[in-house]
């Protein structure tokens, strides 16, 4: 089954306050409140969109899959590029442990990213 899953990019993203930040980006209360806490059972285009944008990410960012049986799960299935992840982005706990030498490696490299 599709679920949608935000609070990986809220987190990746820097954002504390979801709600706060899809309401004050134009969504009303009631859909902030089902989209922060994953509460969803369909989903406006436009507001996939206005997802993508404002978090700057894909559909497949924000969706994430898991079989519903083991019948399912075929491993070649397109699918499973949106799979259920267990990992978590940590990042900010990682670079703490970064020496600075290192950090100017990634700082660079996140910069030729741009």
């Amino acid at each position: 089954m599709i679920h949608l899953n935000l609070q990986r990019i809220f987190k990746a993203r820097g954002i504390d306050q979801p709600y706060k930040f899809l309401v004050q980006n134009g969504f009303v209360p009631f859909t902030a409140h089902k989209y922060k806490n994953n509460k969803v059972e369909h989903m406006r285009l436009d507001h996939i969109e206005k997802l993508c944008v404002l978090l700057h990410c894909t559909p497949n960012d924000i969706f994430e899959w898991g079989p519903n049986d083991l019948l399912d799960d075929h491993p070649q299935h397109p699918l499973q590029h949106i799979r259920k992840r267990e990992k978590k982005i940590e990042i900010s706990k990682m670079l703490s442990k970064v020496s600075l030498d290192k950090l100017e490696e990634v700082e660079k490299l996140l910069a030729s990213q741009n």
